[in-house]
Formats: structure tokens, C-alpha cells, sequence
């Protein structure tokens, strides 16, 4: 089984396939029309291929809704030790829909659940219909079609993007095969699918020094994913540890990357998430925002998500929503001497950042104490409280506006004159990450000390100092991926992969059962889609 043309491939995502037809006589009007308009494009193109870019827009508009906070994005962190949304009186309550994310103890009817389907569902659909266009309007031209191919292979990437996303989270991926019957496809045949995808689309993308468009998806990009797919296969499989040939597997492709001239670790670690992040030297798949994005999510809804409403950063733009913050769990772990009662004391640059504080009143990174404004008055919150952000949440169903140390890790743009809209670019895939995946990879592979040189590694470029070892459970990688990635979006695959996202207890959670490290099937779906069995456990 693979992937082929969008002809002989539909997924069937929910809503996708439940549209009606009625018996109308066929519009030859439009049927000319339309190849009129094909034979048009297709001159176009053969005389200048860089206009085929444009075609594959559309494809790239899904990656939006990793920064809604009610979208995908939330299923990556909210369930994890790095996030967390208290109800704070009336404010985020929404009838439980946080607490039961932060606790896992969602159900099939979930709103974010329903929601992170639904992202990617649409994101599915829109990449076939991209290659249905660019098919289209090649007509069978074998030229076009070579000239095509690395803009076809773009569309493609993303097209097992959001399936991996879809077998990662939820276990199943909804497929139609070739006789057109929908099927759901379990997680080891559709990781097989996106793995055999990624390694034949790989090398026909554009290398990083030949792209000349800025955000676009290129060969680096590839290999970086197939690295995280290899790294992650041995959970998809449900086995126990990882084999020796995924692991070869994952450091091959993550050497492609981390060779790559086009790309190397940031000297300045919050410069990658600043409103004039263009030139960051890490990332490898980007949200491309600005101040003319369509989209309701930008840049700037990961700093309205989590700085309370006095936070406006001297702007009238920014309108904060006091909600996201980390966990007690996730801010202490950063501490470096060890010694309770005396705050979290650390040298790494990615702790916080005061470039700002001037500008805008607000430190970078983990905020926890008193705020201040721009002319560095002491913040209040609505009930005359100091605003003195506090790592405890004494109770996560009725907090406090002060409780739970905010994460601003992109920066507020005050430039913006519409506060949805800032010209941060977010990264879901990047450098670090792939260098950190090597470390890993190694460990997994029995070489502690090559993980341990590249851990080290990055730790001194971020400020930090060195481990004198890995132990047996790898929680040296799992600690550092945090404090490298946190807020990202990859902690909920990460906490699976080590064990801990299930067993892991933390502020307001505790243990819960092994099949909460899959979401459910949304009960829409199984309504309204054949082929479908809920997960085991809901």
C-alpha cells in the first residue's frame, strides 16, 4: 500500500465526504471554462516554473491551527506537564473543557479533541485538492510534470504531515484505498505508509540552498521528519523499546539535516521567536505570520494565551487572556543547585530574557514573581492582588489571577496595530530539535557517551552546565528536550515515547491509564464514517 496520485487516494475525514449531489446536467460552459483556464496556467508555467509555488499554497494553510489555543496545539501541551489552564473564577471554565484536558479525562466528545480531527481532516483534504489542481493543469504534459515534481513533492510532505499528526494522536488514520472503500487504517500501517511517503518525496524537494522562497518546505525538511517518525516508530508499533535498524534509521536522517550547510544552532536562543525571526538558522517548518496573514492565529495568540489582562505591553494591540501557564513541576525542574526554598537559581539562557523589559515591561521565557509595566510600576490584578505570579496553584478548579508562572517565548509585537495579528514565525520543526533527536537515537542505539557529548553540547551554547552522565532511563534527554522545546508543541509525543505521560503526576493530574496515551476517535466521526472502532478504553 502507498500513497499515489490524489486519484487513486481520498481520506476520509468526517465532513469531507458527507457532502450530497443531486442529478443536474453537466455545465459544458464550465467544463470549457475550466480547461481553458488549465491551458492557461499550464503555458504560464512551462514558460516560468517558480509560478508553481504559488499553487501549493494552499496546502501550507493548516499549519495555522497549531497556534490556536483551542486547536491541535492544545492536544500537543495542554495535557502535559509544560501547560496547564486553571479556572480562574468565572475566566476558563468553559464547562470543564481545560481541567479535563489537563487531567486527561477527556471523552470522545471533547471539544478539542473534536477540533484537532477536524484540523487536520481539512488539512488532508486541501493537499488533494492541490495535486488535483497541479495534475489538472499539467493535463499529462510529461515535461510540466518533471518540472513539477519538486513542488508536487512540497504538497506531498504535507500531506504526511498532518496523517502523521493524525496516527500520532489518535492511533487511526482514515483512508480510502483503491477499490474506493473507506477504511481506517491502524498506526502500523499508516506509519509504514508515511515513512515510504517521505523517503520517496525526499530527494525530489529543493535542497535549502536552492529554495530560493523563504518558509517553503525543502529537503532538510524531509529528512527531519523521517528522522522523528523512525525515532517514534517503536510507540506506533506498541513495542516496548526501540530496534537497533529505526534508530540507524532516525541519526541517517538526522545527519542530513545537521550536515546541511543551510542550518546550524541559534547564537541567540529567543532571537528564534522574535517578531523579525525571517533569518532563523533552525527552522526547518514554519507558520509563515505578518501583519496581512488571513488567518484568526498568529504569532502573537502564545502571548495572549498566558500574560494576564494588565500585560498590554505598552501597546493597545496586545489584550492578554490570563490562562496558559506551566506547572509547578515544569518551572522547578529547571533549577540548579538543588536547594528547596530559594527559587529556581540557573545560568540557560532559554530560562528568561530581559531584552524587553524596557520596551515593554516583560521579561522572555518562565515570568514568575511581581510584574511590572513599562515605567516599571507594580502590576495589580482585577481583585487589587499584586500581580506576583506564584509556581504554586493551590487549586487548579478555583485559582488565583496571580497563580502559575507564565511562558512568553514569543516575543509581544508592537509593532502590530490588530493584537490577532504579529510577525513572529513559528517553528513546528527545527534544528535543536533534530539535534537532540540525534542524542537520543544514539542513547536508544546503547552509546550513552555520544548522546552525552551532544547533550553537553547545547547545553553550553545555552548557558548551561554539563551532565556528568546519562542514566539508564534517559531523563537527562527527556529534561533537556524540555527546556530546549518547551511550549513547541512536542511534549505530549515526547512524555509517550519516555513513559511518562500517562504515569507521570504533576500539578491537578495523576496516573491515568495507558489508552489516554491516544485521544479518542471523536464521536462524530464514528457516526458519520464507516470503518471506525473507538479506541480501546473510551
Amino acid at each position: 500500500m502507498k500513497f499515489n496520485t490524489y486519484k487513486s487516494l481520498a481520506v476520509a475525514f468526517v465532513s469531507m465526504l458527507s457532502v450530497g449531489c443531486t442529478n443536474l446536467e453537466p455545465n459544458t460552459d464550465f467544463q470549457v471554462t475550466q480547461e481553458k483556464y488549465y491551458a492557461e496556467q499550464r503555458k504560464l508555467i512551462l514558460e516560468d516554473p517558480t509560478k508553481l509555488s504559488a499553487l501549493s499554497l494552499p496546502a501550507y494553510s493548516s499549519l495555522f491551527q497549531f497556534m490556536g489555543e483551542r486547536n491541535i496545539y492544545a492536544l500537543t501541551e495542554g495535557s502535559t506537564d509544560e501547560m496547564m489552564t486553571p479556572t480562574r473564577g468565572n475566566d476558563w471554565n468553559d464547562n470543564g473543557l481545560w481541567l479535563q484536558l489537563h487531567k486527561q479525562e477527556w471523552g470522545a466528545d471533547h471539544l478539542i479533541v473534536e477540533n484537532g480531527w477536524n484540523d487536520m481532516s481539512v488539512g488532508i483534504s486541501r493537499t488533494f485538492n492541490t495535486l488535483k489542481d497541479i495534475y489538472d493543469i499539467g493535463d499529462g504534459d510529461e515535461y510540466f510534470l518533471e518540472i513539477a515534481q519538486p513542488y508536487i513533492a512540497e504538497v506531498r510532505f504535507l500531506r504526511a504531515y498532518y496523517v502523521w499528526q493524525v496516527l500520532d494522536l489518535f492511533g487511526q488514520v482514515p483512508y480510502r484505498n483503491e477499490e474506493g472503500v473507506n477504511v481506517a487504517l491502524d498506526r502500523v500501517t499508516a506509519t509504514n505508509l508515511v515513512i515510504q511517503e517521505l523517503e520517496e518525496i525526499t530527494p525530489l524537494l529543493f535542497e535549502k540552498k536552492d529554495q530560493p522562497e523563504y518558509g517553503k518546505i525543502v529537503r532538510e525538511t524531509g529528512h527531519a521528519l523521517l528522522s522523528k517518525v523512525y525515532l517514534n516508530r517503536f510507540i506506533y508499533n506498541g513495542e516496548s523499546s526501540a530496534s537497533k535498524e529505526d534508530m540507524d534509521k532516525a541519526i541517517e536522517h538526522a545527519d542530513a539535516v545537521l550536515t546541511s550547510p543551510s542550518y546550524r544552532l541559534a547564537d541567540d536562543y529567543f532571537q528564534l521567536f522574535d517578531f523579525n525571526n525571517q533569518d532563523s538558522p533552525e527552522a526547518l517548518l514554519i507558520i509563515r505570520n505578518g501583519y496581512n496573514v488571513s488567518s484568526e492565529f498568529s504569532g502573537q495568540t502564545r502571548a495572549l494565551m498566558t500574560l494576564h489582562y494588565s500585560q498590554t505591553a505598552g501597546t493597545a494591540a496586545l489584550q492578554p487572556w490570563n490562562g496558559m501557564c506551566t506547572t509547578e513541576e515544569f518551572f522547578n525542574s529547571w533549577d540548579q543547585d538543588g536547594i528547596s526554598g530559594n527559587g529556581v537559581s540557573t545560568t540557560d539562557y532559554r530560562f528568561q530574557d530581559t531584552r524587553y523589559v524596557q520596551s515593554t515591561g516583560l521579561k522572555l521565557g518562565l515570568l514568575e514573581g511581581q510584574q511590572y509595566s513599562t515605567s516599571g510600576v507594580q502590576l495589580k490584578d482585577r481583585n487589587g492582588n499584586l500581580l506576583a505570579y506564584t509556581a504554586e496553584v493551590a487549586d487548579i478548579t478555583n485559582a488565583q489571577e496571580f497563580e502559575g508562572v507564565r511562558v512568553l517565548k514569543w516575543a509581544p509585537d508592537q509593532l502590530s496595530e490588530n493584537f490577532w495579528r504579529a510577525n513572529n514565525d513559528v517553528a513546528l520543526l527545527r534544528f535543536a530539535d533534530v539535534y537532540l533527536m540525534k542524542a537520543e537515537a544514539l542513547w536508544r542505539n546503547g552509546d550513552a557517551a555520544g548522546a552525552l557529548t551532544i547533550i553537553n553540547d547545547l547545553r553550553l551554547r545555552r548557558g548551561n552546565t554539563v551532565l556528568a552522565a546519562i542514566s539508564a532511563d534517559g531523563q537527562e534527554i527527556l529534561d533537556e528536550r524540555g527546556f530546549e522545546l518547551y511550549w513547541e508543541g512536542y511534549r505530549r509525543t515526547d512524555l509517550v515515547r519516555f513513559g511518562q505521560f500517562t504515569n507521570g503526576t504533576w500539578a491537578g493530574k495523576e496516573v491515568t491509564t495507558e489508552d489516554r496515551n491516544v485521544y479518542p476517535i471523536p464521536s462524530s466521526v464514528l457516526v458519520s464514517s464507516d470503518g471506525f472502532s473507538q479506541n480501546s478504553g473510551y
